[in-house]
């Protein structure tokens, strides 16, 4: 039942932790690719810094070639590979909350951003900035909507854990940040036949705020969670999907 969250989960907002090399353009956009361009750094890093640091907001940014967005149903990878010259698409893309965790010499940011935005593109607009050019180096997601990887434990340590089951994140508060309401009776039975009575329908249209709600969460009297229910265009509620 929980694979069936996964989606709900990974669709918010992210958060990532991003190693930059600067002074080298790659065709991925990342340091597994094909160098295309080399050039000096004459930034200093207080000028990196705050060049990154004012990176934020809306924009809209050029897609990764090397990446699955679609053209005329086809992948942008597949151009790419197939050497098929191709109009690359941009994006509005959404950043916020940029962090600097550079040391050493490693050139390192945190940043939070919308669903769908790509940080190679961020890391590309970056170099443009400098004029020194920039690829991706390392990527690691910290947070997926409310989840958030410092909340994680690795397998070998949960290989050795006596007691596994505190570290599960249950249906119903695996999405915490999304409106919830409870059913019972008459309404609970014809949900769970995938119908939605005339009493939850009225309810859940006060509810629903289509500025700010893609969903809302029905429990059962047991706080257990039922049902996602939606607002499709045109079509009003719709149930996006039943637990058992």
């Amino acid at each position: 039942e929980a694979t069936k969250l996964s989606n709900y989960i990974t669709e918010g907002d992210k958060s990532y932790q991003v190693d930059i090399r600067l002074g080298v353009e790659t065709d991925t956009l990342d340091i597994t690719g094909q160098v295309i361009s080399e050039k000096p750094v004459h930034s200093t890093e207080s000028e990196i810094i705050n060049m990154a640091m004012s990176l934020f907001g809306e924009m809209d940014l050029p897609i990764p070639i090397y990446s699955a967005k679609k053209i005329d149903g086809k992948k942008l990878y597949e151009y790419a590979r197939e050497e098929i010259a191709v109009v690359i698409p941009t994006k509005k893309m959404k950043f916020w909350d940029v962090e600097n965790k550079s040391h050493e010499k490693r050139i390192s940011f945190q940043l939070a951003c919308s669903k769908g935005s790509f940080i190679r593109s961020w890391v590309k607009l970056l170099g443009e900035e400098l004029g020194c050019g920039a690829t991706m180096s390392g990527l690691i997601r910290t947070s997926s909507h409310k989840q958030k990887l410092s909340d994680a434990i690795d397998l070998e340590a949960l290989k050795t854990e006596l007691n596994p089951e505190r570290h599960l994140v249950s249906l119903d508060q695996a999405l915490p940040e999304v409106k919830r309401i409870k059913v019972k009776g008459q309404d609970l039975n014809l949900l769970r036949n995938g119908q939605i009575s005339h009493d939850l329908r009225s309810r859940l249209i006060i509810m629903f705020d289509p500025e700010k709600d893609q969903y809302i969460q029905v429990l059962n009297p047991e706080q257990k969670l039922l049902a996602l229910i939606g607002v499709e265009p045109g079509k009003g509620l719709k149930i996006r999907r039943i637990f058992h």
